[in-house]
């Protein structure tokens, strides 16, 4: 089983190599060279924005919204009048209206969509004595009630920006980032679409329109699409995915035992991780503990069915300051009174997500020595956070 186990990954590791110099000969990418791939509002919010707004110096006017609108949300015109609509931020205004990711928004027949833009990033919801001015909990209520109600959060009327037919979105890169309770509060129904599917679709679909197949614009565009395939794991040519094809045929036997296992290997990465990190807070910190409190479970329910859910370590920081680390979306940590959050700075904590085990740096954890390295730095960024009085922690 291992001589042949090893074979299999010696041939899977020569395609790989192979294209993999393919890909690096053709990896230049403007916006992976201006900013980090994930970065949800800087590259992804903000680009997708600007295609989508009709003032944008792409020139195509509201083509590319109209296609959005119309052939990836499926609103018709009654649902949503596409003549003059405003998109924020755009190329103007740069920020978010209201924190809202992207507000697609006629003023005139007062309809709006809104969508939250989610790749990593946990959800958020309403701290109590921020829910006692607009009565919300979650973030998307809140955005919606915003809109729909003209009021925000501080109590402020904004009414040029009211709606009465308000549609709210969840984009994301993976399947198992779904829209949390806490996230959506009362809303019944958030639609979900993907940088996978709708997202790869609608730009390919403005690709297609475009009139010069050789336009800065239709490059831009194109750089974009291959920075979704690489992301959402499309971006592997036919032959590749041939050569790939015919070793695993030959290897069929232990190719499925890996596939079958692999979520046995999963949980044990996972639970490693969290007893590795447990037992070095422990050597510096009080009340050092595990949440949930059925712990061993709430593993099983990330590793073997992809569940999205708050999984961590709670401890004492310091004398009544109570810290916890979480894998809620990304991992991420903070205190809880006065509630105060952060992602992790260092590249190797970047991104890790145990829900979904798609990125380089969950993979890695698999390695003894670099979890083991992984919580080393963990609990310096931790170090460094407290002798700063947390200050380089956001309040939440």
């Amino acid at each position: 089983m291992t001589e042949t186990l090893t074979k299999l990954f010696i041939d899977i590791k020569a395609v790989k190599d192979k294209y993999d110099e393919i890909r690096d000969k053709n990896r230049f990418n403007v916006f992976t060279a201006l900013n980090k791939e994930y970065e949800e509002v800087n590259l992804h919010s903000r680009f997708i924005s600007y295609l989508l707004s009709s003032k944008s110096g792409h020139g195509m006017n509201e083509s590319f919204c109209e296609i959005f609108v119309r052939e990836i949300l499926n609103l018709d015109e009654d649902q949503f009048d596409l003549h003059q609509f405003e998109v924020l931020p755009n190329e103007k205004t740069k920020s978010e209206y209201k924190e809202i990711d992207v507000l697609i928004i006629n003023k005139k027949t007062k309809q709006a969509i809104i969508i939250e833009n989610k790749i990593f990033a946990k959800d958020s919801n309403r701290a109590e004595d921020s829910k006692k001015n607009d009565g919300y909990d979650g973030q998307l209520e809140r955005y919606y009630n915003t809109i729909k109600k003209g009021i925000d959060k501080n109590g402020n009327e904004i009414r040029d920006f009211q709606c009465n037919t308000v549609f709210i979105y969840y984009l994301t890169m993976f399947e198992s980032k779904q829209p949390s309770k806490e996230s959506i509060g009362e809303l019944i129904n958030v639609p979900v679409i993907y940088y996978g599917n709708e997202i790869r679709n609608w730009l390919d679909e403005c690709i297609q329109i475009i009139p010069d197949e050789k336009s800065l614009v239709t490059k831009t565009i194109q750089q974009y699409l291959s920075l979704i395939n690489k992301l959402t794991h499309n971006d592997m040519p036919i032959e590749e995915r041939i050569e790939l094809k015919k070793i695993i045929a030959l290897n069929y036997s232990n190719t499925k035992y890996l596939i079958e296992n692999f979520k046995h290997v999963k949980w044990h990465t996972v639970h490693d991780f969290w007893t590795t990190l447990k037992n070095a807070l422990q050597q510096k910190y009080s009340n050092v503990s595990f949440f949930p409190d059925e712990f061993e479970m709430a593993i099983t329910k990330v590793t073997h069915k992809n569940a999205n859910i708050n999984l961590g370590v709670v401890f004492d920081v310091e004398t009544n300051i109570k810290a916890y680390i979480s894998s809620m979306g990304n991992l991420s940590w903070g205190i809880l009174e006065p509630k105060k959050w952060t992602n992790f700075i260092t590249e190797k904590l970047e991104n890790i997500s145990f829900s979904d085990f798609a990125t380089e740096n969950t993979y890695r954890l698999i390695d003894e020595e670099y979890m083991a390295s992984a919580v080393e730095v963990i609990l310096n960024e931790i170090s460094m956070a407290e002798k700063n009085n947390f200050n380089s922690l956001t309040k939440n």
